[in-house]
């Protein structure tokens, strides 16, 4: 089931967190600062019988989102949780009406093959590389889906 996060998920959203990432890996501070405070994030979680198994963090703003994060747990990687976060997410924008979201962007590690290769196959373009855009100096490739 995928739902909107609730401050019980926290916790289990920091250990995914925490497994995924470990460069730019959220703290509980800031996730908590996401889901309180942040008044264009939203946070999708996909639960099977009350466990976390994938999280998406995404932004709002006037005419496009921003997928800021996505994670699954080591152990349901690969079995279609990611994709059905995206998927959720597109529907819910879409929903929004005609037009009102133009595009979905993002950026990915440019040496991060799998990820790369997983939002191609999920209808997002390239756009440009963002040169030593990370604090170790990685470049990002910024990708677009759009959805009009």
């Amino acid at each position: 089931m995928i739902r909107e996060m609730k401050r019980i998920d926290l916790a289990q959203i920091v250990m995914i967190e925490k497994a995924s990432f470990q460069d730019g890996c959220y703290s509980k501070e800031q996730l908590l600062y996401e889901y309180e405070e942040n008044p264009f994030a939203k946070i999708l979680v996909m639960d099977i019988d009350e466990e976390i198994v994938g999280f998406l963090i995404y932004m709002e703003t006037f005419n496009s989102a921003t997928v800021v994060q996505i994670a699954t747990r080591p152990f349901n990687r690969h079995r279609g949780v990611a994709t059905k976060l995206i998927n959720e997410m597109i529907e819910r924008l879409m929903k929004k009406g005609y037009g009102v979201i133009e595009s979905v962007t993002l950026e990915v590690r440019e040496n991060n093959q799998i990820a790369h290769q997983f939002y191609l196959k999920n209808g997002f373009k390239d756009v440009v590389v963002k040169k030593k855009y990370y604090e170790n100096g990685d470049n990002a490739i910024y990708m677009m889906r759009v959805l009009l």
